[in-house]
């Protein structure tokens, strides 16, 4: 009996050692700044991104459409400018 009792009780103070064990490792922290620092300056974004050119078509197209609209403004004004000649007497002046 008294075996059986010192097998229970060293039994008990391993598992006793192997849980005070366990309770004193901390997990490893993990700096979360440090790691974006280091994943910033080893992956190029430029690399990373597909070439994204949408702000060169958006300028032409722009440019594009204020032209016509500016061409298209004249023409107005050079019909009501050819109007108003059309309308007004020409008158020779004679010396």
């Amino acid at each position: 009996m008294k075996t059986k009792k010192l097998l229970i009780a060293s039994v008990s103070v391993m598992a006793f050692a192997s849980a005070a064990a366990n309770a004193n490792v901390q997990p490893e922290k993990i700096n979360l700044q440090s790691l974006i620092n280091t994943a910033m300056t080893s992956v190029n974004m430029a690399e990373v991104l597909p070439a994204n050119d949408a702000h060169i078509d958006v300028k032409k197209q722009s440019t594009t459409m204020l032209s016509e609209q500016t061409q298209i403004e004249l023409h107005k004004n050079l019909l009501a400018m050819a109007k108003r000649e059309e309308r007004a007497p020409v008158t020779a002046q004679s010396e």
